[in-house]
């Protein structure tokens, strides 16, 4: 049987309230154990309280039936005193609640012994000193055997007061390592696995989706980082899906790009090259009247011919193209309208791909710092580390711009993604602008 989350916690918080419960019903029977012998402990007292004064008002009478045989005066009055003293002790101590083995048949044998010696007496029968003797005998058995069972009481007394002490500091101790334990196990199983998935949570947010979560915890918590994972594992792989399109976009516009160039210049171009070359030869075979025309014509088709090579220079640089991306950069940064310097650090060709998207990086920088940065120096750095190629661009211009306020560095960014790379904007008010793009560049 599974479970969940919710019965761990209620099983966790129903421990320590179970073993308090137990404590204290032990704790509640001791007490209440400790009350029943401190109450036949305080009836043990009074019965033997009661029991001394039957001994010494049977002591009064026997006294004052000796002065009237004396004729002592009064003696007669004194012993019925005496003989009421003797009955109120008598049912004083048998209405007491003696619960012991034998208390009761012991009260009523005393109590009955005492009432046939006052009856003896008081008729001066001799048998009577026989019974006053029976009544001692009994008196002193019964006070034995009361102050016996009040030592016992108040023993069992002690006892469960032991066992109530015990029971409340066992209970305690057993409640407080209860807490602790169950503290411990809900920690484990509920507050650091969810401390965990929100950590790996986070670092989903941030793009890391290669973090995984290790599937420890219980019930709905283990649900939890199962799903999490497996959130992960298919943004991961939506991702990855994503890049190869955006990089398969990318190389396609690159060959279609290369295509148009080379039927541009290997087509048009030359056919435009030709035609002008055609127009001068037949120049001088022309009327005079006609070479002016001639020439204003082959005057047009070389500035065709020029604009149709820039651009083509415009689509995929030739400089780009022949010589790779230093070469390409050091060009572009002699046409920019503001100084700018060039390290590049290349020890071979980088693949097209890489080498059109760092160019247009660079262009593009270059025109923002021109246009809008209101920059006067530009360095340019392109470095290969660790199978990417590292490249900066740094202005000393105001700075302040967004890549999320326009078009332009948002397709940079896009260009640098796609094929796999990434794109970071750096530019404090006032401090210039630093564009930062690492683009993988395995050959």
């Amino acid at each position: 049987m599974r479970i969940g989350l919710l019965g761990r916690v209620l099983f966790g918080a129903g421990v320590p309230t179970a073993v308090a419960a137990a404590a204290f019903g032990i704790m509640l029977g001791s007490i209440g154990a400790v009350r029943e012998a401190q109450g036949r402990v305080a009836t043990s007292q009074e019965a033997v309280i009661a029991a001394e004064g039957l001994s010494r008002a049977v002591g009064d009478v026997a006294l004052a039936q000796r002065g009237r045989l004396l004729g002592v005066a009064d003696s007669a009055s004194a012993e019925l005193a005496a003989a009421d003293r003797v009955r109120a002790q008598a049912s004083a101590l048998a209405e007491l609640d003696l619960r012991g083995a034998g208390e009761q048949s012991r009260v009523a044998d005393l109590t009955a012994a005492s009432d046939a010696y006052l009856r003896r007496s008081q008729r001066g029968a001799d048998p009577a000193a026989v019974l006053l003797a029976a009544v001692d005998d009994r008196l002193d058995a019964f006070l034995a055997q009361e102050r016996t069972v009040a030592a016992e009481q108040e023993r069992a007394a002690s006892a469960a007061t032991t066992r109530a002490v015990t029971a409340a500091g066992i209970g305690l101790a057993a409640s407080l390592v209860a807490v602790v334990l169950v503290g411990i196990y809900l920690t484990r199983t509920v507050s650091l696995p969810i401390r965990r998935a929100g950590a790996v949570a986070r670092r989903f947010a941030g793009g890391d989706l290669d973090a995984r979560l290790a599937t420890t915890g219980v019930g709905e918590v283990g649900d939890l980082e199962r799903a999490l994972n497996a959130m992960a594992a298919r943004l991961a792989s939506a991702r990855e899906e994503l890049t190869a399109s955006r990089a398969r976009i990318v190389a396609a516009d690159f060959r279609v790009r290369r295509s148009i160039e080379r039927d541009l210049h290997d087509g048009l171009q030359q056919r435009l090259v030709a035609l002008a070359l055609d127009l001068r030869a037949l120049r001088a075979e022309a009327p005079e009247s006609l070479r002016d025309e001639v020439d204003e014509i082959a005057s047009g088709l070389v500035s065709a011919t020029e604009e149709l090579r820039d651009f083509v220079h415009g689509i995929q640089p030739a400089a780009l193209t022949d010589s790779g991306l230093g070469a390409a950069l050091r060009t572009l940064a002699r046409r920019a309208a503001l100084p700018v310097e060039v390290r590049v650090d290349l020890a071979d060709r980088l693949p097209a791909d890489v080498e059109s998207a760092a160019y247009y990086v660079v262009s593009e920088a270059l025109t923002n710092a021109t246009k809008h940065a209101r920059a006067s120096y530009v360095e340019v750095v392109a470095a290969e580390s660790g199978g990417a190629l590292e490249l900066v661009v740094r202005d000393d211009g105001v700075g302040g711009a967004d890549r999320s306020a326009g078009t332009g560095l948002v397709g940079l960014a896009d260009r640098v993604e796609a094929l796999g790379g990434r794109l970071t904007v750096a530019s404090p008010a006032g401090e210039g602008t630093t564009l930062t793009a690492k683009i993988p560049a395995s050959r």
